[in-house]
């Protein structure tokens, strides 16, 4: 999650430009993911993208929100499975 933004944060300033854009990742991922809600039952079919956009922004944002969001796709395996390479998820060998 801090990989890309380590030697940012390194600095004092980095540091805060870094908190600023996870604060602003993260509000604009819960607003994407409420936005989502009502076009959810309407037949415009944006509420299902605007969600997981709004799911990856957070999870990118948030270690909470990204173990939050991970545990609870992976309760839906056949959702988690389509979903688990955008959330940083390697496919995990199975032992044949």
């Amino acid at each position: 999650m801090n990989e890309t933004l380590n030697d940012m944060s390194k600095h004092p300033i980095g540091g805060v430009i870094v908190l600023v854009l996870r604060m602003v990742g993260a509000a604009l991922g819960l607003a994407l993911i409420f936005i989502a809600i009502p076009f959810a039952v309407t037949p415009i079919p944006l509420g299902i993208p605007l969600l997981l956009l709004g799911m990856i922004l957070l999870a990118a944002c948030s270690k909470t929100a990204h173990t939050a969001i991970t545990n609870l796709l992976k309760r839906v395996p056949w959702i988690w499975h389509r979903v688990k390479g955008l959330f940083g998820d390697k496919d995990e060998k199975r032992a044949e």
